[in-house]
């Protein structure tokens, strides 16, 4: 804090803290230059410069830009970091800078693409921090004024750089595409991150994928903006980690993949082994990364990523050839040699890798040993061989593996960018900058003092863009900053790298000399830059240094730096590596250029400077932008922020910096409005609203006592600890004017206890004396209840035995009445069923008789009309034949006709394969027909034998009774006999005689043997047969079924043994009493034979007849199949019937069509497709006989004037022009009418009802044929063709619709199979839209109900369309949808601005309107007012206009309703979505503004009525219910459940998170929902991350097309067509005459 600066006792200050960095205290005692703060429980003595004061106003969500923060200081910028990560606001602004803090969780809901639509085209500022939002100020920049980019994005490792940097590259490539085909560059970019991360990337201490190289990637732009190629450049690999680790870090990711996901063939190829036997990678116990995929995964990962690039599997091989022969190079170790300081290769197992890593690099193994442990020194005298010691060739086996991986890596990072592909034509890049950022550890090496001279090398550039900025402000405001300071790190650059005394030069100088080391090194600094005020040399030792860098002391060991400086290939490496046999090894190492290329010493650090003046010199050609990556906790956890850690990365990405530079100008800069709503009170005099504001903030600054500030064009600018000055003077007096108010309000209290004290005392009184009353009462109430018991006890017990004797009774008499009335209901059912049966049966008869008499009418009708036809026409060709005039014609036509004879080859072909296949057809049909009548005939015939049979076999029956009659002794009772078993034959033919009365007659006839009553029986006893089919057949005829042949011979045989047994009986009787015995058991024998024939008769009787039923079912099955196969050829004798009247009418007109093409050219004969046969114009209805019409007229031409017949052809040929000239002018004047832009008339739009009347008096809707309705369609297109008139398009809509809807209620589809082919031919042409393609969104055929009581409607029957009137539906079902669409995009235009503002204006207009409320009096308020509600109010008198627009054109309220509930739902989604991405919108103020802009919608729909705006109040559902939420009190009492059931039920867990996280109250400095629910908040959006594919929180607009042909026939009301009243004009025009006469 400043010295000047003022603490007041109560005010709450930072601190600092150990562990915490910056804790949060509070003033109690102020003593000069020390004051007292408590922090917790403690209070501590500080200075007064070591404090820094907190700003009690600022927002509990934090500012989503620091340079806003009222105190510009590290542990406000610390609490602002840490207050936003809590709420997941990962991204914060420092001006134009961005500093994103790793969440270390899945937020997908942040880069969608609906989020980078939102940031598309936005400003810098406008929406919430992003990092699109750098990424479009970049790309805007670029585009607008041609001019390169880069963003710069560095941090510490695990911080996100790589990341940060992905999601750059996807918006970059989402806003410029691609130029050329194939993958995006940013997929090309993105797919060869796995490859360089597998060999340029390493587990470090602070991070599992540590990028140890710099990498800038340069996307390049066309012309047009459009990303025409793309570069990678790396910078400083750590190449010492290829063979020295520490634990627990590790070496390149590709060791560990090669060694763990090798198949068993490559192992044996490259005689692989586990990670653990390799001395590069055994140096640290970690081998496996902690939650991440094995090593095997990542090597499959690592292969797919060389496919993708486009390496060949042959240089996949070799690059991991190259990557084990590092490996077992490692594994060499070396032992003393022979001579002194002489060394060689140590063990057989040294041996075995040596053998290993020649092999896999194809050279000698001898070479390659020399070279390791042997060096050739180049002399004047010639070339010294001199050996190496073995720690010397360690160091030079090192060296080779070094050299080896360095070469690889650039070897892939050049065939990535050759696989990219680069532009040399770009026009501009954008340069995206991911390196490493400060690092400083216990040990520090050169790797550590490169990556550290790089960031200051960066930082100077950073601070110099921080300091232009700043410059930019203020000229922008145009306030004197000629004074400011600018502190920059120069000399810590020239400390480094300024020649020849500089660290780096230094370094140089001593590689160059063979007996240096590293404390010749640290000597030669001593003695060199020890002055200078940035180095140091530790006490406590003699060969380290200290650098003072921008970010910290840094101490660095100079034990390497010698080594790792020089960059030099070994001559002897050089040369085994370039005669190597494989070609990719030794392309990695090509032979220099001549003898002193050989010699030429290079260092490290050399190139890496030269790297970084290229890389600054790129980056100071281009327009910076800064993205600081900040990692908030080193365990990698989400919502977990590290103070002590966030500090020092801030340190070190230069943020502070930054911020120190803004602090040496004006750190604190306010708006007027702001200032004044803040400060005025302090001086109210000086703000009475006298003067301007820029007047008002000086006179009270100066009243105040301050001086060294300035007030720009709209901003006052402080300096530091002015601020902190003017919060102490404001929560002074703030705290007088609340010891006003404390006293007053204890004393209200004091009033209030004694009030609650002595209405206490009332209060126990009236209790006590209610007590007492109560207690009496008690005492009654029960003597009460006890009578009242008695009463009822009583009561229930008679109750309950009267309803158990009820019950009862009941059950009794309900039994008796449902077993009578069971009976009686099934003797109805009985009479019923019989009844029904017989009604079925008698309708089936009457149906089958009428069914037979209509098909032989139409058979005769069809006969006898073809015999007429053809008379008629054999007459007609008779005359022909016979008149001169059409001989002399036929001879002119007939030259003509051979001229056109080619043009008809085609058809002529075409129709006779036609008719010659339903020629086919018909002739299969008819065959199938008269097979079917064969079968019916032959089973009629044999019904007839069958009659036949059973006839004869009665009559023989009956005969052969009366024979055995006559030769018995009693001829009356033999005759009686017979005459019973004739009528028991009978009675078994007919079905009728019951056995029992059979036997009965057989009983009277006493003198009858047991055989024959037996014969009799089995007559009588065979059951009734069922008849052969049904009668009323119209092709069988009613039979019964007769006894078999088989069965009627048996009879006969028992009857002749009969006879011949009566004679004998005869003959013994005459004879004497002797025989009587031997005739007796004659008899007895013939007895039994007839009963054992009879036995048999009865079987084969049984058989027959099993025989027979099985015959008569199937014939009866195979009746009914020709029955139906029967009904099938006659529908489809029909269809072809039909099909060929449509072949022969189609013959006619193109037979028409020709002799019209053939007339000469004086006879002036239109081409048309009229009928040949329409001669008068009465007789014609839009090209149609008249159905009034006589046939003879029709058959018959007219005679001339002079009485004789006219010539036919020219008779016709005068008729049709005539007809079509009318007909053309008839279609110009309804044109012309409809173009006039007839109005309405009662609601009814005249163009809709007059187009329909004309066409449906024309009868165009059953032509097959004709273009009235494409002008039609093309006149009202022209119409509306780029038509902005809302007024325009609403009469047009009114129109269109009210046509549509006529149509749909009169038109019904065709059903004949010509229609529907054509129909089929015809939808396949239609180009006009889109949609035309597609079936009827509406039924052709009308729906039910479609005329009322007075609809206008009934008077019109229903109109079979043909297809061109169903195209012309089709087509204006379009247009309506597209006026439709017209009218609410124009609205959506009109209102799009407005809506911006009224999201925008309150953060614009509030700080005024609430100082003016308090300074000018009411009307400033109603002037405040006013300009608040001046952007709500044009939003009304849009939707206003539009809505008496359509009222004035009768459009129909069904589709003023879609119309208005889709802008409310447009309204919603524009409004919701800018609360959800603007910060500032998202407060208790500003809720309040829009909430009282809906009370004003609200209004309007309810003025609108109900008809015309329908539920589109329910479309605002959405914002209503975030605004609700924003001014609603003690957000932090709701739960989790009240919020989303009660007061946002719509809104979903991550709208309602970021919403809470968002908003600040401006007005009453109210807080947030609670941390609990914000805690809940995030489980339930993470378990929903995890569950849906889509995680965005904006809303869309739904743009489609609300309705349906339906809907529009089922809300629009009837239109009564009878009474229309027409204009003059129409009325005098004799083309609608035939309205009048309606």
């Amino acid at each position: 804090m400043t010295a000047d600066a003022k603490v007041v006792v109560g005010s709450y200050v930072w601190v600092e803290d150990a562990e915490q960095a910056w804790v949060e205290g509070e003033v109690v005692k102020v003593e000069k230059k020390k004051v007292t703060v408590k922090v917790g429980d403690k209070e501590t003595v500080y200075r007064l410069k070591h404090i820094h004061p907190k700003d009690p106003d600022a927002p509990s969500g934090g500012v989503d830009d620091m340079t806003k923060l009222a105190y510009l200081h590290e542990p406000g910028v610390l609490h602002n970091l840490a207050v936003r990560y809590s709420l997941d606001e990962i991204y914060t602004y420092t001006g134009s800078i961005l500093i994103a803090v790793n969440p270390f969780q899945r937020l997908p809901h942040l880069y969608d693409v609906h989020m980078m639509e939102q940031y598309r085209g936005s400003r810098l500022g406008e929406l919430s921090p992003h990092v699109f939002a750098i990424a479009e100020t970049s790309f805007r920049a670029m585009v607008d004024y041609k001019s390169s980019q880069s963003i710069l994005v560095s941090g510490e490792s695990g911080a996100g750089k790589t990341e940060t940097t992905k999601l750059l590259m996807q918006y970059l490539a989402y806003m410029g595409g691609r130029a050329t085909e194939g993958r995006s560059v940013e997929a090309q970019v993105l797919e060869s991150n796995p490859l360089l991360e597998a060999f340029g990337n390493a587990k470090t201490v602070r991070n599992n994928n540590s990028s140890r190289f710099g990498k800038f990637v340069e996307i390049q732009f066309d012309e047009s903006g459009r990303i025409s190629g793309a570069a990678v450049r790396t910078y400083l690999l750590e190449r010492s980690r290829v063979v020295q680790i520490s634990d627990p870090e590790r070496n390149y990711h590709c060791f560990y993949q090669l060694c763990s996901g090798a198949s068993p063939e490559e192992v044996e190829k490259l005689k692989l082994a586990p990670a653990e036997t390799f001395h590069y990678l055994n140096q640290s116990s970690c081998f496996e990364l902690p939650g991440k995929d094995t090593n095997a995964d990542e090597y499959i990962k690592t292969r797919r990523a060389m496919d993708v690039v486009g390496l060949s599997p042959e240089e996949q091989d070799a690059i991991f050839q190259v990557v084990a022969a590092i490996l077992h190079l490692g594994n060499i170790t070396f032992a003393p040699g022979k001579q002194p300081d002489s060394s060689k290769v140590s063990g057989d197992k040294s041996k075995y890798h040596l053998e290993a890593a020649a092999q896999l690099l194809r050279v000698e193994k001898k070479q390659l040993r020399e070279s390791l442990i042997s060096r050739t020194l180049v002399t004047r005298d010639g070339n010294i061989k001199k050996e190496l010691d073995p720690a010397a060739a360690l160091i030079s086996r090192d060296t080779l593996a070094k050299t080896i991986y360095a070469r690889l890596f650039d070897w892939l990072v050049d065939k990535v960018n050759k696989s990219i592909g680069q532009d040399p034509n770009a026009k501009t890049i954008i340069g995206v900058l991911d390196i490493y950022g400060f690092e400083t550890f216990q040990q520090n090496s050169f790797e550590q003092f490169c990556i550290n001279l790089a960031n200051e090398k960066l930082q100077q550039h950073f601070n110099q863009h921080v300091f232009k900025a700043e410059q930019e402000e203020y000229e922008k405001e145009e306030i004197n900053w000629s004074y400011i300071e600018f502190v920059d790190n120069q000399d810590v650059l020239e400390l480094i790298e300024k020649k020849p005394m500089g660290i780096i030069s230094l370094l140089d100088e001593q590689c160059m000399f063979p007996k240096s080391n590293h404390e010749t090194f640290a000597t030669k600094l001593y003695q060199t830059v020890a002055t200078h005020p940035r180095f140091e040399k530790p006490k406590l030792s003699q060969t380290d240094f200290t650098i003072d860098h921008y970010a910290g002391k840094v101490t660095y060991q100079t034990d390497l730096f010698l080594e790792k400086n020089k960059d030099y290939v070994v001559m002897e490496h050089q040369t085994v590596l370039s005669e190597s046999k494989d070609p990719f090894v030794a392309s990695l190492f090509p032979i220099p250029a001549g003898d002193k290329a050989k010699t030429k010493f290079t260092s490290l650090g050399s190139s890496f400077k030269q790297q970084l003046a290229e890389l600054m010199a790129t980056l100071n050609q281009t327009q910076p932008n800064y993205i600081r990556c900040v990692k908030p906790n080193g365990l990698y956890k989400p919502q977990l922020f590290e103070n002590a850690n966030v500090i020092q990365q801030l340190r070190c990405g230069g943020v502070l910096e930054a911020i120190r530079i803004s602090c040496a100008g004006y750190p604190t800069r306010r708006t007027f409005d702001e200032f004044l709503d803040r400060f005025s009170f302090l001086a109210p005099e000086a703000c009475d609203g006298s003067q301007d504001d820029k007047a008002a903030i000086t006179a009270l600054l100066d009243k105040l006592g301050f001086s060294n500030y300035q007030v720009g064009k709209t901003q006052v600018f402080l300096r530091a600890g002015q601020m902190a000055d003017l919060d102490a003077m404001r929560a002074e007096k703030l705290g007088e004017a609340a010891k006003v108010i404390q006293r007053a309000f204890k004393a209200y209290q004091q009033r209030r206890v004694f009030q609650r004290l002595r209405a206490g005392v009332l209060r126990v009184q009236a209790l006590w004396r209610g007590h007492k009353a109560r207690l009496q009462y008690e005492s009654i109430r029960r003597n009460g209840a006890a009578v009242r018991l008695q009463k009822h006890v009583r009561r229930f017990v008679a109750q309950s035995k009267y309803r158990r004797t009820r019950r009862a009774a009941v059950v009794v008499q309900s039994g008796v009445r449902g077993m009578a009335a069971r009976k009686q209901a099934r003797e109805l059912r009985q009479n019923k069923a019989a009844v029904k049966i017989q009604t079925k049966w008698r309708g089936h008869v009457q149906q089958q008789e009428y069914g037979r008499q209509k098909r032989s009418a139409i058979v005769l009708q069809s006969a006898w009309r073809g015999r007429a036809g053809r008379l008629e026409l054999k007459k007609l060709k008779h005359d022909a034949k016979q008149t001169g005039a059409l001989q002399e014609a036929k001879t002119k036509l007939e030259k003509q006709c051979e001229e056109l004879t080619w043009r008809l080859q085609l058809e002529k072909r075409m129709r006779l394969d036609m008719e010659e296949a339903k020629t086919a057809e018909i002739q299969k049909l008819q065959s199938e027909l008269e097979g079917a009548m064969r079968k019916v005939d032959e089973a009629q015939a044999e019904t007839h034998e069958a009659k036949a049979e059973s006839q004869r076999l009665s009559h023989e029956l009956t005969t052969q009774s009366a024979q055995i009659a006559s030769r018995t002794h009693d001829p009356e009772s033999l005759a009686a006999a017979a005459a019973a078993a004739a009528a028991a034959a009978s009675g078994a033919h007919l079905g009728v005689t019951s056995s029992a009365s059979a036997s009965a007659a057989l009983a009277a006839a006493g003198s009858l043997s047991s055989s024959a009553v037996a014969a009799a029986a089995v007559a009588t006893s065979s059951p009734p047969r069922r008849a052969l089919s049904t009668p009323g057949s119209p092709f069988i005829t009613p039979t019964t079924t007769t006894l078999p042949a088989s069965a009627a011979a048996s009879l006969a045989t028992s009857a002749g043994s009969f006879n011949l047994g009566s004679s004998a009986l005869s003959a013994a009787a005459s004879e004497g009493g002797g025989l009587a015995a031997a005739a007796s058991k004659e008899l007895a024998l013939e007895n039994v034979k007839l009963k054992a024939l009879l036995a048999e008769s009865d079987e084969r009787v049984a058989q027959l007849e099993a025989e027979v039923k099985e015959e008569i079912e199937k014939r009866e099955r195979v009746l009914e199949e020709t029955q139906e196969e029967l009904r099938k050829v006659q529908e489809l004798c029909v269809r072809l019937e039909e099909q060929v009247k449509n072949a022969e009418q189609e013959n006619q007109v193109l037979r028409q069509q020709a002799l019209n093409a053939a007339m000469p050219a004086k006879a002036g004969l239109p081409r048309g497709p009229l009928p040949a046969s329409l001669y008068s114009r009465q007789q014609l209805e839009n090209g149609m006989p008249s159905p009034t019409t006589p046939r003879s007229q029709m058959l018959h031409p007219p005679e001339s004037p002079q009485g004789t017949p006219a010539t036919p052809s020219e008779v016709e040929s005068k008729r049709l022009k005539h007809l079509n000239d009318r007909q053309t002018q008839d279609q110009d004047a309804l044109l012309k009418a409809i173009v006039s832009e007839l109005g309405f008339d009662s609601s009814r739009p005249v163009v809709a009802c007059l187009t329909y009347k004309a066409l449906l008096h024309w009868r165009s809707f059953e032509a097959e044929r004709t273009n009235v309705f494409d002008r039609i369609i093309q006149t009202i297109g022209g119409a509306i063709e780029n038509q902005e008139s809302n007024a325009k398009l609403a009469y047009w809509l009114a129109n269109t619709s009210c046509l549509l809807f006529l149509l749909q209620r009169t038109l019904k589809a065709s059903g004949a199979p010509g229609s529907q082919a054509q129909r089929r031919r015809g939808v396949s042409q239609q180009t006009l839209f889109g949609r035309m393609t597609q079936s009827f969104r509406g039924s052709p055929t009308t729906p039910t109900g479609v005329v009322g009581a007075s609809g206008g409607l009934e008077h019109i029957p229903q109109v079979e369309a043909k297809y061109p009137a169903l195209l012309f539906k089709q087509q204006l079902t379009a247009y309506v949808e597209k006026i439709y669409g017209m009218i609410r995009d124009n609205l959506k235009k009109d209102i799009s601005p407005t809506l911006a503002q009224c999201i925008q204006a309150p953060r614009i207009s509030r700080s005024a309107y609430g100082r003016h409320s308090s300074n000018r009096g009411a009307p400033a308020v109603a002037t405040a007012s006013q300009a608040l509600s001046s952007h709500w109010g044009s939003i009304i008198s849009s939707l206003t206009a539009l809505l008496t627009t359509l009222k004035a054109s009768h459009v129909p309220s069904f589709l003023v309703r879609k119309l208005v509930t889709q802008i409310f739902s447009f309204i919603n989604v524009q409004l919701f979505n800018s609360l959800l991405l603007r910060r500032e919108c998202c407060s208790f103020s500003n809720g309040e503004y829009v909430k009282a802009g809906l009370g004003e919608l609200d209004h309007w729909l309810h003025e609108a009525t109900h008809e015309y705006t329908g539920n589109a109040w329910e479309e605002l559902k959405y914002i209503r219910q975030a605004v609700g939420f924003l001014v609603i009190h003690q957000k932090p009492k709701k739960s989790m459940q009240e919020i989303t059931t009660d007061l946002c039920p719509a809104l979903s867990i991550q709208q309602l998170y970021r919403i809470s996280t968002m908003y600040w109250d401006d007005k009453y400095g109210t807080h947030t929902v609670s941390s609990e629910v914000i805690s809940e908040m995030r489980r339930r959006m993470s378990d929903e991350s995890n569950a849906s594919a889509s995680n965005s929180f904006l809303l869309d607009d739904d743009s489609s097309i609300p309705f349906s042909v339906e809907d529009i026939s089922k809300s629009t009301h009837e239109i009564d067509l009878r009474s229309l009243q027409l204009p003059p004009a129409i009325r005098e025009n004799s083309t609608f005459q035939f309205l009048l006469t309606h």
